[in-house]
């Protein structure tokens, strides 16, 4: 598939699939993956409704954990810790984006996910660092290595930095930057409201910004305000566990595209992990059938 297709429909990142107690039991006797065949589903969820360009579901762990417990410097416990220099030890989900690559075709694109520096740095317990600001860098360094090795498998690479929409330092935009210095297509997705920051947004050197539209509707207003080099992946379905019309959501995609024209990808607002898979998988299905009957309208 052509990364400038009209209309491409998306996802955020996680997905609520998650492996069973009975594998789950399984695996610890005979040292298997249980989460492999959570991946499978949330793929295969994915494909069915789909969707262009998927991704793994992140279906192992919550954004910061599943990071955090494979970068070193970070330590997880009851919650997550800095307790020494960060760095790169290995793969952290590289192995999983080389599944999700086996399982789908030739015409479906794949995006990689990394949660932000900022991100996993405020959200975890500073025991080491005196500024913050290296934390932030010596993070985005780290995950840069590994961003690296997902360019290779992914035709996306996102970084997920949620905080940002609370508090936008001036280091934020180099941080993003490390980590996303590569030689494919890129993205940020920020949730929460976002319109206080977005001239720092559209500022960024990246490809992609993917934010929530459909929550925070005063955001076409503030993007429609600028001047933007960017694609936006507009968020057309919620995260609430209602799930819309189709008829609804083809409004949302016309507004869309009102406003941004072929710029616009359309996907969730953020990531699902929180529904359960029918809501999940409605929200997705019912999002291409309206992008189809807006496109065939």
């Amino acid at each position: 598939m052509d990364m400038n297709e009209e209309l491409m429909t998306t996802v955020v990142g996680s997905y609520p699939s998650v492996p069973g107690k009975k594998l789950l039991g399984s695996s610890y006797y005979d040292g298997s993956d249980p989460f492999h065949e959570s991946l499978r589903r949330a793929v295969k969820d994915q494909l069915e409704c789909g969707i262009d360009m998927v991704s793994d579901g992140q279906t192992r762990a919550d954004m910061v954990s599943l990071f955090a417990q494979k970068l070193s410097g970070f330590r997880v416990k009851d919650r997550v810790e800095l307790v020494n220099r960060v760095g790169y030890r290995d793969q952290i989900t590289v192995e999983d984006q080389k599944r999700v690559r086996d399982l789908i075709q030739d015409n479906t694109l794949l995006k990689g996910i990394v949660t932000g520096p900022y991100t996993l740095v405020k959200s975890s317990d500073n025991r080491y660092y005196k500024k913050e600001r290296k934390a932030v860098f010596d993070t985005a360094e780290a995950l840069h290595k590994e961003a690296v090795e997902l360019s290779d498998i992914c035709d996306v690479v996102q970084v997920d930095e949620p905080l940002l929409s609370i508090d936008f330092p001036d280091h934020a935009k180099e941080a993003v930057e490390t980590v996303l210095d590569l030689e494919c297509t890129t993205a940020l997705h920020v949730c929460g409201d976002v319109s206080n920051i977005v001239d720092g947004l559209v500022e960024l050197n990246v490809d992609i910004l993917d934010h929530e539209f459909t929550s925070i509707p005063k955001l076409y207003e503030r993007f429609d305000e600028l001047d933007f080099p960017q694609r936006l992946a507009v968020g057309v379905v919620s995260t609430r566990p209602e799930l819309e019309k189709v008829s609804t959501i083809m409004k949302r995609i016309e507004k869309a595209y009102e406003f941004f024209g072929p710029k616009t990808m359309i996907d969730p607002d953020c990531g699902l992990r929180n529904l359960d898979t029918d809501t999940a998988k409605g929200k997705l299905k019912n999002m291409v059938e309206a992008r189809e009957m807006f496109l065939n309208g």
